[in-house]
């Protein structure tokens, strides 16, 4: 037997090789799933983003009325608590706004809703518009405008590429919807960077926001809005507070 075919059927050498290229091939599969993973991820990515700038909006007189008088009348009926998580589910949703919206509901058959533009390198510091809402006939028109704000700025910056997440988001006014609202926060891992409360609430209800989500604590700045009771009033507002709010997620 010669020399060279001695080397070629040394089993020693092909155990040898083997043990080399087998993690190496490992290695290479794993990078290059990890490619295919991330290509496949930006793609849905791109097209989620495509399809939530087809369907935004810019806020109109129209818009802010049908919205207000919509949630103005839905305030005034028992049914409050069925009805309007309802109507913000829907109107954020995917096929009207493009949102995932969230709502975590309650055994006393009430629910809080949000829908959020995910930050890009920062999302678990969040920048969050809220409305509280209740059946106080006092404060039926300047909650149904704080809403009607609220869903308006949503619409319109749809799409919108943020560091920080932009969270909107609208809870009845009570301890329980406070206390799902700070326990899911805390679940999350998620820190509220600014506050911006829509309607002017009381006092009493702006120390318990800041009680219930430890503001000081957490250095949240907490902002409450005037309230507004007109179409035109609330439209200025909501272009004035979509700059702040944008400002506050940071553009890339």
């Amino acid at each position: 037997m010669t020399d060279a075919a001695a080397h070629t059927s040394n089993p020693g050498r092909w155990i040898r090789l083997a043990l080399v290229m087998l993690p190496l091939g490992t290695i290479l599969l794993g990078i290059a799933s990890f490619g295919i993973w991330q290509w496949k991820k930006d793609q849905a990515e791109d097209r989620s983003f495509k399809y939530a700038l087809a369907l935004r909006r810019t806020a109109s007189l129209e818009g802010i009325r049908r919205h207000a008088d919509i949630i103005r009348e839905a305030l005034a009926k028992p049914d409050r608590d069925l009805s309007i998580p309802g109507y913000l589910e829907s109107t954020m949703g995917a096929e009207n706004m493009g949102y995932a919206v969230r709502r975590a509901r309650f055994d006393n058959g009430q629910s809080n809703i949000d829908a959020e533009l995910t930050g890009k390198t920062r999302p678990r510091e969040i920048v969050m518009t809220l409305v509280l809402y209740d059946g106080d006939p006092t404060r039926l028109i300047r909650t149904a405008h704080a809403v009607a704000e609220l869903l308006g700025i949503a619409h319109e910056v749809t799409g919108e590429s943020v560091v920080r997440g932009l969270r909107f988001a609208v809870i009845p006014n009570t301890a329980e919807a406070l206390a799902r609202l700070k326990e899911q926060l805390n679940h999350d891992g998620e820190r509220v960077m600014h506050l911006f409360v829509l309607g002017a609430p009381e006092s009493r209800q702006m120390e318990s926001l800041a009680t219930g989500l430890e503001t000081n604590a957490k250095g949240t700045r907490i902002v409450s809005r005037q309230a507004t009771s007109t179409p035109q009033e609330t439209l200025r507002s909501a272009h004035e507070l979509k700059e702040l709010l944008l400002n506050a997620a940071e553009r890339p």
